[in-house]
């Protein structure tokens, strides 16, 4: 059945008088239930101009009447635009209603029962961060599509702090191309904590990757390099509005804070500069702008449901949920997805990968976001108490709970179950029953035992020589797997 089929069948459903009209708000309920909040852009904009069964303008907003329109116009609406509307009532969007509608209830339950989890401590080493107040707790999760899903505090606005890390390796990598970028930043594990002073570089005196401080000071420096600060970050603006729908905010008190107390970051940049290893540095000023440019990054605001569409991003192969643009190749979000899954989580990356399994990335704020390729969603958390390792506690658990309620581990999914299968089991045709039985000749003509797991007696053979084998069979087990 075709997708205008498809329409029909839906328009008819609804149509439970039979009178070729449907009541708007129907309309917009079901594409409620789908996921796609009917007061988005995208549905605000399909409704412009739209008119009724009697030819009048829709009226919307918060005093908008009951209205009906016809099939005509009920196709205009779900074919507007990139046809997200149509995708929605015909059940095609990336995750299913019905799909949906369980993800949604399993976070919901999740989210109820951490309320009651207060460990950790916010991070303390600037008052913005300090000061936040440590029972928010926010979830959305967004897909592909534009689906989204908010619980508790997710519009609450917080820094994006070190989640800006992918997206600004991801902005690298786009810009100068992955062989450029690699000249500058390795792609393997530090082995140290985020910002080891030590522990931040490899043999050739690069950054491990652009997860740690160091390989993120790196990154940066190679966006828009050699251009006006104001025209780095424009392009910095542009790119998370392109992913988000919206445009980022930036939280100057939290800017200031960081470049005040961030000597560690740069004293990282001052050992990249000495090594050659740190584009556009190489002095006092230079050297610092970097940092200073870091700062400006990690102080970008965002909310949960903002920073799950950034996410959502990722999770589509580059492709933005709202706009449907592409903004990162595919090459680009599979390194990013791929760094992010072995050094997103700070000294906590191994467990995190070991326990969920699943590309994450954490910023001291209190965010996690989390990648869920197959699904084409992302999931983020937001409630600032951290744990010893800088991550969200609440996050880690949300994310460890989502996975285990539903089978998202990607190891416990693609398991392949290897069996033996032996000559007897296996199907057999005419060819088959004759290469066995050349074989069988060829062996007995050169003395030595038949080859074959059963023996001849599977085809019919003589049941001494069957024994025969059985009981050779007996003194070896084969290769251990």
């Amino acid at each position: 059945m075709d997708a205008s089929e498809k329409l029909r069948r839906v328009f008819e459903d609804l149509d439970r008088d039979g009178n070729g009209r449907i009541w708007a708000w129907e309309l917009l309920r079901k594409v409620g239930q789908a996921g796609i909040d009917p007061f988005e852009s995208r549905v605000r904009s399909a409704l412009d101009g739209a008119r009724d069964a009697d030819g009048q303008p829709l009226q919307t907003g918060p005093d908008q009447q009951p209205v009906q329109i016809d099939y005509p116009e009920f196709i205009r609406i779900a074919q507007h635009g990139d046809g997200v509307i149509g995708r929605a009532l015909n059940g095609e969007l990336a995750v299913s209603p019905a799909d949906w509608a369980q993800l949604c209830a399993g976070a919901k339950q999740i989210y109820e029962d951490l309320l009651a989890n207060l460990d950790g401590e916010n991070a303390q080493y600037i008052a913005t961060l300090r000061d936040a107040n440590p029972n928010q707790f926010g979830v959305a999760i967004c897909s592909a599509d534009g689906q989204l899903y908010k619980l508790g505090d997710c519009d609450v606005p917080f820094s994006v702090q070190s989640t800006s890390k992918p997206f600004t390796y991801a902005m690298a990598l786009e810009e100068l191309g992955s062989a450029e970028v690699d000249r500058w930043i390795g792609t393997e594990q530090s082995g140290g904590t985020f910002n080891d002073p030590m522990r931040s570089f490899d043999p050739n005196s690069k950054p491990h990757n652009g997860m740690i401080n160091a390989g993120a000071i790196g990154a940066g420096a190679l966006v828009g390099s050699g251009k006006a600060q104001s025209e780095r970050f424009h392009l910095v603006k542009e790119t998370w509005t392109a992913m988000m729908g919206k445009a980022p905010g930036f939280d100057n008190e939290t800017f200031l804070a960081e470049d005040e107390t961030g000597d560690g970051n740069r004293q990282l940049a001052f050992a990249m500069a000495a090594r050659g290893r740190l584009k556009g540095a190489g002095g006092l000023t230079s050297t610092a702008a970097a940092v200073e440019w870091y700062h400006r990054l990690c102080s970008q605001e965002v909310d949960a449901a903002r920073l799950a569409a950034a996410g959502a991003t990722l999770a589509n192969g580059g492709v933005a949920p709202y706009s449907g643009k592409r903004v990162f190749s595919h090459d680009t979000t599979r390194r990013v997805l791929s760094v992010m899954q072995h050094s997103g989580m700070y000294d906590g990356s191994g467990e995190f990968a070991h326990q969920v399994g699943l590309p994450a990335k954490s910023g001291v704020s209190g965010n996690v976001m989390l990648i869920l390729p197959d699904q084409k969603c992302s999931v983020v958390v937001f409630s600032p108490p951290l744990n010893e390792v800088g991550n969200s506690v609440r996050g880690v658990e949300f994310a460890k709970r989502l996975v285990n309620d539903f089978n998202l581990h990607p190891y416990d999914r693609r398991t392949l179950e290897r069996t033996r299968t032996t000559e007897a089991d296996r199907p057999r045709n005419e060819a088959d029953i004759k290469a066995h039985t050349a074989r069988q000749i060829a062996a007995a003509l050169s003395g030595m035992a038949s080859v074959g797991s059963n023996g001849p007696a599977a085809l019919g053979g003589a049941p001494d020589a069957a024994a025969a084998m059985k009981a050779k069979g007996s003194q070896q087990t084969g290769p251990q797997l």
